[in-house]
């Protein structure tokens, strides 16, 4: 009787493997569709990468020479023509901030970390130069376990989390298959199964923290030296703040040239004119 029901067991296990093959391919598909993604689009006037490594070459060789202006204007053209990565986009941001541009220098650090997070030397100079800015922003934290959670990954790329949950997704299913091999899930495979489980919620609830602030947070900086933040989209409206550039703020609503935005760190909300900022 004993060996009928280990049998048994095995013809389960055997029977579930095309299903948990299928679970342990999702995680990996998953991480190539994101990786191609992210993969930048040249444009017409640029299809070879050894070109723009040229270009990248020659506009470190300029702004090392001091020809800032024309380092930033071979930073911007790799940009437009698809080949913005991080690394040109902190540069173009150096550039930008020897020019004296501190709107467009804010605005390539915050890019920059929008593609790579982990970008250390961009995340250091962004600190330093928002140090310097005229209207000095406090930092959002949110509360309880999304707070935890979003200053615990924040420097994580999306790509990632995304990885190392899906190790944790290979692990807990293995430690599955041996709990279905063994002919029985109680004792050690079930606790660890549960402690995979847990952490793949909490890494989940960060990728989830992370995707949302990529996508539905919509962010800007102010690229002009001063604009005023007005009750309404119209000049006629009521004065009530004034902004200055490189300070960040969120998006909410457009009505034509204007845009309403809140001031990131603060309470405060108003109407600007669109030629007054750029979206990260």
């Amino acid at each position: 009787m004993r060996r009928a029901v280990r049998g048994a067991s095995w013809m389960v296990s055997f029977a579930s493997w095309p299903v948990l093959g299928v679970l342990v391919l999702v995680p990996i598909v998953i991480i190539l569709m994101l990786l191609a993604g992210r993969k930048p689009v040249p444009a017409a006037g640029m299809t070879d990468s050894s070109d723009a490594t040229e270009i990248f070459r020659g506009a470190n060789t300029l702004y090392s020479e001091g020809e800032f202006a024309e380092a930033r204007t071979s930073y911007e053209g790799l940009v437009e023509s698809g080949f913005g990565g991080a690394d040109v986009l902190y540069n173009l941001g150096n550039a930008c901030y020897k020019l004296g541009d501190v709107g467009h220098a804010v605005l390539s650090y915050e890019r920059a970390l929008r593609i790579a997070p982990e970008h250390g030397d961009a995340r250091a100079n962004l600190e330093f130069v928002r140090a310097t800015l005229m209207d000095q922003q406090g930092r959002v934290e949110t509360a309880g376990l999304g707070g935890i959670l979003e200053r615990t990954w924040s420097e994580l790329d999306p790509v990632m989390l995304v990885v190392l949950a899906s190790v944790i997704y290979g692990l807990m299913i293995i430690t599955i298959i041996i709990g279905i091999v063994r002919g029985r899930m109680g004792g050690w495979p079930l606790r660890l199964s549960v402690g995979f489980l847990t952490l793949l919620v909490l890494v989940g609830a960060a990728v989830g923290t992370k995707i949302y602030r990529l996508h539905a947070v919509h962010e800007a900086v102010i690229i002009v030296p001063e604009t005023g933040a007005r009750t309404g989209p119209g000049q006629e409206f009521i004065l009530e703040f004034r902004l200055h550039e490189g300070t960040k703020v969120r998006l909410s609503e457009q009505r034509g040239d204007w845009t309403r935005i809140w001031v990131s760190g603060t309470d405060l909300e108003g109407w600007l004119p669109i030629g007054a900022l750029e979206a990260i």
